[in-house]
């Protein structure tokens, strides 16, 4: 009877070791396209990045360069179907061996590499049954294969950053742009505009002067950046100082009044609505605790002094902004140049110019804005590192 019941059981622990087998194997194989960490991994992220490059010059010779897609027409078509075959088993892989299906599928890297794949799976479906021009259309969503690229190496993830950037806070200005070029380039087309201005020497050394004066701006600005951190640092060590000594002489004075002169101090310095002179209060008030231990000014005084002087030259430096008249006048002229291209020079090379001038100069006057305030700025995305002072006037 004994031996019955363990013959009877050895299909049970066949099945339950072929099962802990496959999960197993389904966990390395997750892994090793999810987490790449062996050689043979990142080797084949690697193929898989360079397959994505060849799409992508497939897509440029198919739609751009006409006559090369038709004399090679059978071999890029080849390389494409290929191309298309790994994708898809990389993509099936995946989603079989994911131990959460639907949140996989929706995560957003992952919708773009189901578009990467599906579309032209459809395409070839439907090939029988729509005019080859609709099909010409449906194969540019092979573009979607270039974005898959953000997947692979820290290195992309860092350049295609979006959220809090200059980036995300010109958006609305390369748009317009964009849209703008957009419409001319269609006017173009139809011989409705100019299209042979020849004028891009001219905007190349307009374009270059607009960044050297845009770069010493910035520059300008850095360096009075860095010079209200370095005295917030000095306010912290000179306020730490100060703390020791009366807490020798007092117990608990020099952290009550120091941290309390700190908290006033950033409350000043934070709020761009804020009256400044208020800190000469503040200052009175720290004056007084000094005064009834040291009759005859002299060390303490001294601390008191550079703590004043730092002070007064960090909330000078948030309201002392570039003058009005020269920060108009460099606004007016880089959206003058950016119009003036978008008009006179045609075509793709107009198209490009536009987004690439759009980018850096527009960015480069707005990373200046935002350098110029101290605290906050137009976008809120460089602020000077004011945490020892937070730690002192939070610390209890």
């Amino acid at each position: 009877m004994r031996l019955f019941f363990l013959l009877a059981k050895i299909p049970y622990l066949c099945y339950k070791t072929i099962m802990e087998k496959a999960k197993i194997t389904k966990e390395k194989i997750y892994n090793f396209f999810e987490q790449p960490e062996s050689f043979l991994a990142k080797l084949v992220q690697l193929f898989i990045f360079a397959l994505i490059i060849l799409s992508i010059v497939l897509i440029v010779v198919e739609f751009f360069y006409v006559q090369t897609f038709e004399k090679y027409k059978t071999l890029i078509y080849i390389a494409d179907y290929f191309i298309l075959a790994v994708f898809t088993v990389e993509y099936v892989l995946r989603i079989i061996t994911s131990p959460k299906k639907v949140k996989f599928f929706f995560k957003p890297f992952n919708l773009i590499d189901f578009l990467a794949v599906f579309p032209n799976y459809l395409e070839l479906f439907l090939h029988q049954f729509i005019p080859t021009n609709a099909i010409r259309i449906l194969r540019l969503v092979r573009i979607f294969r270039g974005v898959k690229m953000l997947k692979y190496g820290s290195l992309f993830k860092k350049v295609f950053r979006y959220k809090n950037t200059i980036l995300q806070s010109i958006t609305g200005v390369i748009v317009f742009f964009i849209a703008f070029k957009g419409v001319i380039w269609i006017l173009e087309s139809y011989g409705f505009w100019i299209s042979n201005a020849d004028l891009g020497e001219l905007f190349a050394i307009i374009g270059f002067a607009l960044g050297i004066i845009l770069s010493q701006k910035i520059g300008v600005s850095y360096d009075k950046f860095i010079q209200v951190e370095e005295s917030a640092v000095r306010l912290y060590g000179t306020l730490q100082s100060l703390t020791l000594i009366l807490n020798k002489i007092e117990p608990g004075l020099g952290t009550r009044s120091c941290q309390k002169w700190a908290k006033e101090f950033l409350e000043i310095l934070e709020d761009p609505r804020a009256d400044n002179y208020k800190i000469f209060k503040v200052n009175d008030e720290l004056h007084q605790v000094i005064a009834k231990i040291e009759n005859v000014p002299a060390d303490l005084a001294a601390f008191h002094g550079d703590i004043c002087r730092d002070a007064a030259f960090c909330l000078s430096k948030k309201v002392r902004l570039t003058p009005k008249a020269y920060d108009t006048l460099l606004h007016q002229s880089v959206m003058l140049y950016l119009a003036l291209t978008a008009v006179f020079i045609p075509g793709i090379t107009g198209m490009i110019s536009v987004i690439v001038a759009t980018y850096v100069l527009y960015g480069m006057y707005n990373l200046t804005q935002d350098f110029d305030s101290i605290i906050g700025g137009e976008f809120n995305l460089i602020s000077i590192n004011i945490s020892e002072l937070k730690y002192l006037a939070n610390n209890k």
